[in-house]
């Protein structure tokens, strides 16, 4: 098995690349004076992704361990998609925008990114706050192991669990619908001409196709991790994994059975009695 600071490692290669695009992309983003609201809005959402992403930075070693390599696999999986995401769309941002200088929209690029457009930004949206959303699970599940590894489980903690569970299973359904309708789209997309859609005469099939394939990757990575986070979030697998003992009575017997040791006991012992051998 991996060693826990490889997981680590490994898992800083890609925050650093990832952390990098996102600035990259914010930067283009808002030198664009009277952006259209669908960049505006994707603005928000590329923020939103940068901070998680330095969240995730916090997650140390042991977490990691804890968590498990196939949640440390899903979560590069879900990151590189979402890194690769935003490299594209700020490739096609600045093709879309290439008639403009200093920030300054012509006319004819506004209505190309405000209107023909629209349908691939709000992909990169649904796929960046889906990003957002599986980072902000994975800190917050680790920091449930964190918070139990050296003491016992509280009803305090009990009740941050049970939240943290009822998070993971919200977020399980709103991946599962954009996932179809991901699927749905590239099947229309795959099945229409060049004159059925607005969006593929402006810009191309070949380009459109490559936006929402890789939001679906992106998406199917999401699903998995959080399906893996909600068995990662069961009290019983935090527990186990923190090799937290809550309320556990060891007993045994001195030599020749006879005799009376005790550990660990949690609370008063009374009315024991022992008989001979």
């Amino acid at each position: 098995m991996m060693d826990p600071l490889s997981i680590s490692a490994s898992i800083a290669g890609i925050i650093g690349p990832a952390l990098h695009g996102t600035r990259l992309l914010l930067q283009d983003m808002q030198q664009l004076n009277d952006a259209p609201k669908t960049i505006k809005r994707l603005t928000d959402d590329v923020q939103s992704v940068h901070t998680t992403l330095e969240l995730l930075k916090g997650v140390d070693e042991g977490n990691w361990k804890s968590l498990g390599q196939n949640i440390a696999a899903q979560s590069k999986a879900t990151i590189i998609s979402c890194t690769q995401a935003c490299d594209l769309f700020r490739a096609d941002l600045q093709h879309w925008t290439r008639h403009s200088e200093d920030g300054k929209l012509t006319w004819l690029d506004r209505a190309n990114v405000g209107f023909f457009k629209k349908d691939q930004a709000k992909a990169m949206s649904d796929q960046l706050q889906n990003c957002k959303l599986a980072i902000n699970l994975i800190v917050g599940v680790a920091t449930l192991y964190s918070s139990v590894r050296n003491s016992h489980v509280t009803e305090e903690m009990k009740k941050m669990i049970s939240t943290k569970q009822d998070e993971v299973n919200s977020a399980i359904p709103m991946t599962d619908r954009q996932l179809v309708v991901l699927e749905n789209k590239l099947e229309e997309l795959n099945l229409s001409s060049d004159d059925d859609d607005a969006t593929v005469v402006s810009q191309g099939k070949p380009e459109v196709l490559r936006q929402f394939e890789e939001a679906l990757k992106g998406v199917k990575a999401s699903q998995m991790l959080l399906n893996e986070l909600l068995s990662k979030s069961q009290e019983e697998a935090i527990v186990e994994a923190a090799g937290n003992q809550t309320g556990s009575i060891t007993v045994s017997f001195g030599a020749q059975n006879s005799g009376f040791q005790a550990g660990n006991i949690n609370g008063g012992v009374s009315a024991i009695t022992f008989g001979r051998k």
